[in-house]
């Protein structure tokens, strides 16, 4: 086996946490069937069926409504995998008919019902057309992706086929000369195409599968290398007539890039691939991009939220400390960023990466849900005057598939192991059973079972412990620390008692210096959760001063502080935001950034933030 970490497979991961089991079965049971309940009503698969019936001329929704359904089948699958429900796995074999009806009717395996119905001389964006809009390997990678889950929960290869078919007809299309220069206007397809070579190169009892369906593993590695290392080369292809080469990424080949660009989902889906290749090629050139490109994020261009893209226009980045409290900050982009660290943790088992995937899931990402699940947001801004809102749709409604994507596998994320090492990466409460060790976690008791073994355990030591400590059957453990972790060697029987404590206590944080909008201002956190103020809790004002010394006070949920007049305050965790029905736009006002009474000097911050972000004040 690699040396280099995995994750666990969704299945083996059971989660028991007190708060995150709740909220999971929220999104499986009312979240999830309430998504594809309102794509039957509004007709996202009457796409198919156009196809089906040779229907041209017109389409019933967006060039990606394809690939959203699929990425809910995904996020279905992954559910499926850890809850076998009867009627959801009914559920997708209805879609997947559907599915195969449209490829079949297209006689070599495309499909994308947007491009088939409207323009279909201009597949891949070709011949006029426009790579960035049209979507057409975007919804094929989100194919490929949803198919993957779909066998792995269920053993069934209906999905699978439809997939192979479709990747392949793109393994004979796209590549050097006398092959196609296409490339991703949307990225998801280069880690999608990474996965499919996993699969099969894995997945032994798929041989029979693969030689039947006519499978070649190393061309999907193939195409999704060549879909990085061609960005930048526009010999015999057309770029967007709309949109700048930097929207998509494709300014320059991986290697060369350094900074983040574009828009800020497509941006985060290909550094996400990117990491994947570089794993799983081993390439420096791409190791060294893709930590260059998520330096210049985390120190330059991300939200105290976790959530990135300044720009309203692009739905983008922007440049270097520009963060503005009103900025587009997409669902789908601290989705996206999430999914990036959690490539850059295995590419490089350094705990940092950690860090930062918590920021943006305890923040921008759980707080773009209500706490009922019934209602989200698109955007999610650190100020508003009250008149933002969630909503209970969306006419671009891509975030909830990713929402349902990042949640439902969030069991992967909390450990990953080699043969001889297992990263503890979230402290959630679980059990993980592999064919090499069993960890179970239990309000920060962790016990392992190495099965006789001689295995390394790496503890993930938080950016916000204070005061963390390790022990083994009540008496201090012996560690060492390397990148972020705190790692002991032994043979662990599942008996043995492990514990791992650290405070999270609340505090204040200030912006790097540069960041003009947040300039004499601190923002608190407990934790990695980041805390806000409505006017509903504050007199039906958030514009308020924290006195120096606030005394802040974690009371249940909120944290309570006094403010420079000598008043009180009370913060809600941002997640939490938009949760009271009722009330004026005052009391539904939004702030994470308040004044500072004797706030540091400039100087003093930026000696004390050493090219940090956010640090703690």
């Amino acid at each position: 086996m690699s040396k280099k970490p995995i994750r666990p497979y969704i299945g083996d991961v059971k989660i028991k946490d007190r708060f995150w089991t709740p909220y999971l079965e929220m999104m499986r049971t009312k979240f999830l069937p309430y998504i594809f309940d309102k794509f039957e009503e509004i007709g996202y698969f009457n796409g198919f069926h156009q196809v089906r019936d040779g229907i041209t001329g017109q389409h019933p929704h967006h060039p990606f409504a394809d690939g959203l359904i699929y990425e809910t089948m995904r996020g279905a699958c992954d559910f499926l995998a850890v809850h076998y429900d009867d009627a959801l796995d009914a559920r997708l074999d209805k879609y997947i008919t559907w599915i195969k009806e449209a490829q079949d009717a297209s006689g070599d395996g495309y499909v994308c019902t947007r491009t088939t119905c409207m323009y279909p001389e201009k597949r891949w964006g070709e011949n006029g057309g426009d790579i960035v809009i049209q979507h057409d390997l975007y919804d094929q990678g989100a194919l490929v992706e949803a198919a993957i889950s779909h066998y792995l929960a269920t053993g069934k290869t209906s999905l699978l086929e439809i997939a192979v078919k479709s990747a392949n007809l793109i393994c004979d299309y796209v590549g050097l000369p006398p092959k196609h220069n296409v490339i991703t206007g949307h990225s998801l397809p280069e880690e999608a195409f990474i996965k499919f070579y996993r699969l099969f190169r894995d997945r032994r009892e798929l041989d029979l599968f693969a030689a039947e369906h006519g499978v070649n593993r190393d061309e999907y590695l193939r195409v999704a290398l060549f879909w990085l290392d061609n960005r930048g080369n526009y010999e015999g292809r057309e770029t967007s007539p709309k949109f700048s080469v930097y929207f998509n990424q494709d300014h320059l080949p991986l290697s060369r890039q350094t900074t983040a660009e574009g828009h800020a989902v497509r941006a985060g889906l290909f550094y996400t691939g990117a990491a994947a290749a570089a794993y799983e090629t081993g390439r420096e050139d791409y190791r060294r991009a893709v930590n260059a490109i998520w330096a210049n994020i985390t120190e330059k261009k991300l939200h105290v939220s976790g959530g990135v893209g300044t720009r309203h226009d692009i739905e983008g980045f922007d440049a270097d400390y520009n963060l503005p409290n009103n900025a587009y900050l997409e669902t789908c982009a601290a989705i996206a960023l999430a999914f990036f660290n959690g490539e850059m943790a295995l590419l490089e088992g350094d705990a940092r990466f950690m860090d930062f995937f918590e920021r943006s899931l305890y923040n921008n990402i759980l707080g773009s849900v209500s706490a009922d699940g019934t209602r989200f947001t698109y955007q999610n801004p650190l100020e508003t005057d009250g008149n933002f809102t969630r909503h209970p749709w969306h006419n671009c409604p891509c975030c909830p598939p990713m929402l349902l994507k990042i949640f439902s596998s969030l069991g992967t994320y909390v450990c990953a192991y080699t043969d001889g090492d297992v990263y503890v990466n979230l402290y959630v409460g679980s059990e993980i059973k592999t064919e090499r060790f069993t960890l179970r976690q239990d309000g920060g008791r962790i016990f392992f079972d190495t099965r006789g073994k001689e295995m390394r355990l790496h503890f993930r030591i938080p950016e916000y412990a204070r005061g963390f400590s390790l022990t083994q059957n009540g008496a201090p453990a012996e560690y060492t620390v390397e990148k972020g972790y705190a790692v002991l060697s032994g043979v662990w029987s599942g008996d043995e008692e492990l514990t791992v404590t650290f405070d999270t206590l609340a505090r204040r944080v200030f912006a790097h210096p540069e960041v003009e909008a947040d300039r004499g201002c601190v923002a608190v956190m407990v934790g990695p959760r980041l805390y806000c103020a409505e006017g509903a809790d504050n007199g039906g004002t958030v514009d308020f001063e924290i006195a120096e010394d606030p005394q802040l006070t974690v009371s249940g949920e909120n944290v309570v502080g006094r403010t420079s007049d000598g008043g009180k305050f009370t913060l809600i965790p941002y997640y939490l935001w938009d949760n009271r029905p009722e009330g004026t736009a005052a009391d539904k006002a939004l702030r994470v950034w308040f004044r500072q009474e004797n706030m540091l000097d400039g100087e003093t911050l930026r000696e004390k933030a050493h090219g940090r972000l956010y640090t703690d004040y």
